[in-house]
């Protein structure tokens, strides 16, 4: 079973290796002993030596010399140890596999059933392969959905939260705890499919954020409609990026630089002002943000409206989320204060 990828199989699989190793080299030693001391052919020495090793008796063919027999003697007790190691090592190895798959499961069905405010992404392919090592990188819970294990295998690393199953399925979308989600992510090819899984997060838990792929032009609207938040075109965004990097290259590299940077000393992040936040009521100037705390606005999200570069005059309220930039640290503290 693929599963065990993450479950150390080369250790479990190291005394099997040992002991079919150990009985390779007695057949090859006992084989060519036997021809020696015998003086009899290679097949029938290791006629005699694999009957002497499973213990079966002699038939028509047994050692003839004193030193053929002293050898058999010797041959037949390491032969049964180390038969029966091998065969210990092989049932052992199913056995403890069964069980192991089974209890590793069980911890996974547990961790996730009490997740909280995580994210579920929905699809491993192209798209999905990049969500995850973007992921991978953010300090946030995430369960991924799949419905091939071994491409689930291949792609993620060990201990990551994960279904095997198809997201379409009312039944793996409710595993996945979508209720309690903060956000999900549709990465599938086909823009029905992602219709279809929307429709469904959003009917499970109104409140969740719901990111989509969309691989025709057409269907970010069917999309909208249906409840995504926002909707992505890979082949737009990238035309985007490509035209971009040729006509502001210097201003591309920046913003790819605070977006995507995997330098852990500086974060871009967003940040919810609560109505206990201290901050509420103040403009930027008096909130000292960038004096104080070593944190950058870069802008401020009001409603439906976007405040780009807001001035020091800006007043804060209630509700508002704001894109900062500054230390790792600092930022953290900068969100612990706005929560109130």
């Amino acid at each position: 079973m693929k599963t065990s990828k993450w479950m150390d199989l080369r250790t479990r699989f190291r005394h099997i290796l040992f002991a079919i190793i150990g009985l390779i080299i007695l057949v090859v030693v006992a084989t060519s002993g036997f021809m020696a001391l015998e003086n009899i052919d290679l097949f029938d020495a290791f006629y005699l030596t694999i009957i002497s090793l499973m213990t079966v008796g002699y038939g028509d063919i047994v050692p003839e010399t004193d030193a053929g027999k002293t050898f058999a003697l010797i041959l037949i007790p390491l032969g049964v140890a180390v038969v029966t190691y091998a065969m210990g090592a092989v049932a052992s190895y199913f056995i403890e596999h069964q069980l192991s798959v089974k209890v590793w499961n069980k911890r996974m069905e547990h961790n996730i059933k009490n997740l909280e405010d995580h994210i579920v992404v929905c699809g491993l392919g192209r798209v999905g392969k990049q969500v995850f090592e973007q992921l991978k990188e953010e300090d946030v819970q995430v369960v991924y959905i799949h419905d091939s294990e071994e491409e689930m295998v291949e792609i993620l690393s060990e201990g990551t939260l994960r279904i095997i199953g198809s997201p379409l399925d009312d039944g793996v979308l409710k595993e996945a705890n979508v209720e309690k989600a903060r956000g999900l992510i549709a990465t599938l090819p086909s823009d029905s499919d992602n219709v279809f899984i929307t429709i469904k997060a959003k009917a499970l838990n109104e409140k969740i954020e719901v990111v989509s792929r969309a691989e025709n032009a057409g269907s970010e609207e069917v999309l909208l409609r249906a409840g995504a938040s926002r909707v992505i075109n890979p082949s737009t965004i990238g035309g985007r990026e490509l035209v971009s990097s040729v006509l502001r290259p210097e201003g591309t590299d920046l913003v790819n630089l605070l977006i995507h940077t995997k330098e852990k000393e500086q974060s871009l992040e967003e940040v919810s002002l609560e109505d206990a936040c201290k901050l509420v009521g103040k403009t930027l100037k008096e909130a000292a943000i960038r004096s104080e705390m070593g944190i950058t606005v870069l802008a401020i999200r009001r409603g439906e409206k976007l405040i780009s570069n807001p001035s020091s005059d800006e007043k804060l309220q209630d509700k508002d989320i704001l894109v900062i930039y500054g230390e790792k640290d600092a930022s953290e503290k900068f969100k612990k204060e706005c929560r109130g």
